[in-house]
């Protein structure tokens, strides 16, 4: 009896396997399978098929606040056997990095920002905070959103005409980390 991989981010899944010491008999043999716990779960049985030595199958997790143990059990003709699979809290996204590209733009022309987390984002997605330091400049939208699964989202920095030279700091900020970049928007 074994999972893979292990340990395993909750709410992700893992691959359990059993193994015969011999070739399954005509019709295949049947494994019973059991967990008691509720951050985990596994199909009643597992059907090793006719001549093969193994099967897997699938163990669904729960998401976790701390690393749990859990003891997988498998059964068969009075035989017992178990292993233990981790479950560790699953990593939280944070923000990594916030660019813009160009970094120096004509007023009335526009730079494309990009925010980066440091792990996909969560069921939901997460929605980055944005703002300009200098709004007669650049504006950018009040947040954008990073789609569930993603790590990174593009937006639009919009500048505006001037007769002079100046410049904004951009912020980003998620998971209680703020990143900023500057700006330089040139008149015309």
């Amino acid at each position: 009896m074994s999972a893979s991989p292990n340990p395993v981010p909750g709410g992700s899944s893992s691959n359990g396997t059993v193994t015969l010491t011999s070739a399954a008999a005509s019709g295949g043999t049947l494994i019973s399978l059991s967990s008691a716990a509720a951050a985990m779960s596994v199909p009643g049985t597992v059907t090793v098929g006719q001549g093969a030595t193994s099967a897997t199958f699938s163990i669904a997790t729960s998401t976790v606040t701390a690393p749990v143990s859990v003891t997988l059990s498998a059964s068969y003709n009075g035989v017992e056997k178990s292993t233990i699979l981790t479950i560790n809290p699953a990593a939280r996204a944070a923000l990594a990095t916030l660019t813009l590209s160009p970094t120096s733009v004509s007023g009335g022309s526009s730079s494309t920002g990009k925010v980066t987390l440091t792990a996909p984002a969560p069921a939901g997605g997460a929605a980055v905070t944005l703002a300009s330091s200098n709004t007669s400049r650049a504006s950018v939208p009040a947040s954008v959103v990073v789609a569930e699964g993603a790590t990174s989202k593009t937006f639009t920095v919009t500048t505006v005409r001037a007769r002079r030279n100046g410049s904004a700091t951009i912020s980003a900020a998620y998971g209680g980390v703020t990143r900023t970049a500057s700006l330089t928007v040139t008149r015309r």
